[in-house]
């Protein structure tokens, strides 16, 4: 999916957020987002996902002819924001997703559960397992997901070394016929297979 992106501003009553960003963002490409806390690089990251109206500007979504009402039939998304059902179990969480939104070609929930550690949890529900696991779950789902344009918020908070670098293989593996736009808090790991320059939501603020 090709994501246009011209002059958008965002305001909460009379305090704007940011001004004047414009990008285009590519399919093929992962892109990523920085700025200081409270910048307002998950609202961008938000109206990128269609879910977010801007104060001005405009944002074109070109994939076929999708409109902005219909862009989550090709979205997958994680955030600390987007909250799993802790009351299910793991497989319940998974098995449910997959009907909602297939996995991409060569995945089945058995097999993103293996690919995660958390085939021996399956039936475990979400508030027993530690906020790495769940991190673990939401970016599986999210990135496993058949989407065409995958937004991802901090997605390395939680977890360790050894998960951050999983992610990263993750992300590299998955890039094919997709846009990928990744919001980060200046965290090196997870902007390590950025291809494009980084945009920097703070040189906005007004």
């Amino acid at each position: 999916m090709k994501i246009t992106l011209e002059s958008i501003g965002k305001r909460y009553d009379a305090d704007w957020i940011f001004r004047g960003i414009s990008a285009i963002y590519q399919p093929n490409n992962i892109y990523g987002l920085v700025g200081f806390n409270g910048s307002g690089k998950s609202t961008l990251l938000q109206i990128i996902s269609g879910f977010v109206t801007p104060a001005e500007g405009s944002i074109i979504f070109e994939n076929g002819n999708t409109q902005v009402e219909n862009v989550y039939r090709s979205l997958s998304m994680a955030g600390p924001y987007i909250s799993l059902p802790i009351e299910l179990t793991v497989k319940e969480v998974t098995d449910t997703h997959s009907l909602i939104k297939p996995f991409r070609s060569g995945y089945s929930p058995e097999e993103l559960l293996e690919e995660i550690q958390l085939s021996k949890h399956k039936d475990k529900q979400l508030s027993k397992l530690s906020s790495g696991m769940r991190q673990r779950l939401a970016l599986a789902l999210a990135i496993y997901s058949e989407s065409t344009l995958l937004l991802l918020d901090e997605p390395c908070a939680n977890l360790d070394s050894h998960w951050s670098d999983w992610f990263n293989r993750c992300i590299e593996s998955q890039i094919a016929d997709r846009t990928i736009v990744i919001s980060s808090n200046s965290q090196e790991i997870e902007l390590e297979n950025v291809t494009e320059p980084v945009l920097n939501v703070s040189e906005f603020n007004p």
